[in-house]
Formats: structure tokens, sequence, C-alpha cells
């Protein structure tokens, strides 16, 4: 059985599309086509099924799908094994949220990159579902998303943390002094808040529908980091996820406010990577380097 037939196998499975899998791979399509039809012949078994120009795993493709990661997972640590006992090389596609980038993963992209030097990191920084997408396409490795729960079987969750959002306001703000704020008197306030698209808009959104309230942002802005910086200076108040303000609650010039709500929504870090993926060293490396981090991460 060829190596290179169970790569172009897996990334066929994975893209489920054998033009796309030709590009990524640099074959011409016929190329691939040869590759999966000789290892069908080799194994006397059907991994596709192919209905016009659509194309989905067979059961037996399936079950081959497991067995071929395995594989892929002790050839790489052979590779990395001939290439050094103690270096770590290669490269790593990271998509993270722009509010998790700019707050914890910092640390753990400095830390990563000072402990695995010779391996080539590229990070995305984007929207969840736009690292979603990004997993699901082969364009990234591996993936740190915020949100309700993902239960969708292109993805494989490894890590997952639940993640306080709260209101935020300057410590000078009237409404910081108060034990209780009612929702009405947040909606009448100036408000921060992300663009219409933002998971922590729409959730808000969603709260203030149940109060009747249509609330009229002052300011919207996709970025954490301005969102934060217009809150210490007094521009108004936000909604944002409690990781992303620690240091500014921490040195006093921010603080949460204490809302009166029903029910406030509940938010998740994951970490992620493609169904049909195997976890190569590099990624294993980051998800243990990754896990501390987040448990030490407020949450309810």
């Amino acid at each position: 059985m060829e190596y290179r037939n169970l790569v172009t196998f897996l990334r066929v499975a994975e893209l489920g599309n054998f033009t796309k899998a030709a590009e990524q791979l640099g074959y011409a399509q016929s190329t691939v086509t040869f590759h999966i039809q000789s290892l069908e012949n080799e194994l006397g078994l059907v991994l596709f099924d192919r209905i016009g120009k659509k194309i989905s795993l067979t059961d037996a493709g399936q079950a081959l799908v497991s067995y071929a990661n395995e594989i892929m997972k002790i050839q790489s640590e052979i590779d990395q094994l001939k290439a050094s006992s103690h270096e770590l090389n290669g490269r790593l596609r990271i998509g993270v949220t722009e509010s998790m980038l700019t707050s914890f993963m910092v640390d753990v992209i400095s830390k990563y990159n000072e402990q695995y030097p010779h391996v080539s990191l590229d990070i995305t920084a984007d929207t969840s579902p736009t690292i979603l997408n990004l997993i699901r396409s082969s364009d990234l490795d591996i993936g740190l998303v915020m949100g309700r729960r993902i239960v969708d079987p292109d993805f494989k969750r490894v890590l997952i943390r639940e993640a306080r959002v709260s209101f935020i306001a300057p410590s000078s703000d009237p409404l910081a002094g108060k034990d209780m704020v009612s929702f009405t008197e947040l909606a009448e306030g100036r408000l921060i808040l992300p663009e219409k698209s933002s998971i922590y808009r729409r959730a808000v959104e969603e709260v203030a529908a149940d109060y009747g309230c249509v609330l009229k942002p002052a300011i919207q802005v996709n970025n954490t980091a301005a969102i934060i910086r217009m809150v210490q200076a007094g521009k108004g108040i936000s909604f944002l996820p409690e990781y992303a303000v620690h240091w500014e609650i921490e040195n006093g010039t921010l603080q949460f406010l204490n809302i009166k709500v029903p029910a406030q929504p509940r938010f998740f870090i994951q970490v992620v990577y493609h169904s049909q993926k195997w976890i190569t060293p590099q990624m294993q490396k980051f998800i243990d380097m990754l896990t501390p981090v987040l448990k030490k991460l407020p949450t309810k």
C-alpha cells in the first residue's frame, strides 16, 4: 500500500472533492483519480460513492479514514524522529478570534515559538464562523472559536471551556457604583458594541428583545482592543469576554456591571480541528500548551 495513495485519500475525504484535493496536493485531477482507484483495487473496496459531481465516503471509506489517520500519525512521528530526537519542525496553521489573540493567546504563541523555533506558525485572526469554514476547507489545521457549543460532524473538539461575557464600564461611571443595574438603564446608556455579526452583539440584542428594547449603540467597532480603550476613556459601556479585560479589571480602570437579567447567554471557548484530519505532533504540542491556560480562565 503506497503512502501517497493514503495521503490523497485522506485529503479527498477531508475536502469531499477531487478537484480541490488535486489543487491542494499539487496534482492533476487525473493523478488523484488514479491514486484512489489504485487504493480501491488494492483493498478490493469501494471507498467513495460517486453520484454525478458529488462524492461521499462509503462505510468502508469511513472505516479507512480512522486507520489511515493512525498511519499518518505514526509516519509523522517517524519523520520527526529522523529529523531530530529533540526538535519539532514543520508548519502549524492556527485560527483564533481577535479577542483571544489580543489577550491570553499572545503568551501561548510566544511560548510555543520559543519552545519550538523550527515550527513555522501561521496565525489567522478572524470571526468564529470564518475560522470554522477555513478548517472545513483544510486551510487551517486547528482553531480556537467562541460561541455556543459546536455540534457538527465536520469538527472534532479537543478542548472546551466556558467563558463569561459581561457588561463592563469605566470605574468612574455612575452605573459602576450600583449594586444592581436594570437592563433598561443599560439600554438607555451609551453603548459601545461590536458589529452586528459579532456573537456578543447578537446575544445582547436577544436579551434586549426579551425586554422589548432596541439597542442603539453610540459606537460600533469590530475590534476588542479598541472597544476596551474607548470604555476606559469613558466613552460608554460594552459587553465583552472577561478574559479580554482581565488586566483592566485587576488594575481598577474597568469594572463589571451587575445586570438584572433572568438568564445570561452561555459562551464556550472551543478548540477544534477537522474530523477527517489526524492530529500532527505540531498540533498536539499546541494543545498540550493551551490546556493549562484555558483551565485558568474565569468560568461560571
